[in-house]
């Protein structure tokens, strides 16, 4: 498949894009439809949980394909590049949102809430992600990314450590601090609210 159906795939939310190439997945040299089908909502949940905002997702997630395209023949481990690329892009997109305001884009939201939810728990459900967005977006990126694979996307440290590249000891001592960042920013943002 070419690469520009490859991103067209990328452009569809997590959970949309078909299963159907299963076969193609176990091939030594992946294609970027493979990479795309493989780890879509990995992308998708790590640019968010980066910091990306909802409203530029899309273009991230593309930008970080477009980039694995360029390296494809190059890549050893797929979920490790597409992490450090994902790292890449939503530094990039925190640094142009300084630069201008943000504009919500109501498809997006309309797609995170869950269709079989009440309007009252999908309106938690938004308020829950927003503020854990904001918590995170108080620890410093490297810690932050560590925290977000260990605790949200459940790898171990040894896995962290063999996706970013980095000695374990380093992992650790960088999850043990996205921790006690995570709790100070968490404890700050909840004094905050019961001044309110």
């Amino acid at each position: 498949m070419s690469n520009i159906r490859a991103l067209q795939l990328a452009k569809l939310p997590p959970g949309a894009v078909p299963a159907s190439v299963t076969a193609a997945m176990a091939e030594p040299n992946p294609t970027l439809e493979c990479l795309i089908l493989q780890h879509h909502e990995f992308v998708w949940r790590s640019l968010r949980r980066l910091g990306v905002p909802d409203a530029d997702l899309e273009d991230a997630v593309q930008e970080v394909y477009l980039e694995a395209s360029k390296r494809l023949a190059s890549i050893t481990s797929a979920r490790g590049f597409l992490f450090r690329a994902c790292m890449y892009v939503a530094s990039h997109a925190r640094r142009s949102i300084q630069r201008r305001r943000e504009v919500h884009d109501d498809e997006l939201l309309k797609r995170q809430i869950d269709p079989g939810s009440t309007p009252e728990q999908a309106i938690a459900q938004s308020e829950a992600r927003q503020d854990l967005q904001r918590v995170l977006e108080k620890i410093p990126e490297e810690p932050r990314a560590i925290f977000i694979l260990f605790e949200l996307e459940r790898l171990n440290t040894v896995q962290i450590a063999e996706l970013l590249e980095l000695p374990v000891g380093t992992v650790a001592s960088r999850l043990r601090r996205a921790r006690e960042l995570f709790l100070q920013a968490a404890a700050r943002k909840g004094a905050q609210e019961n001044h309110r």
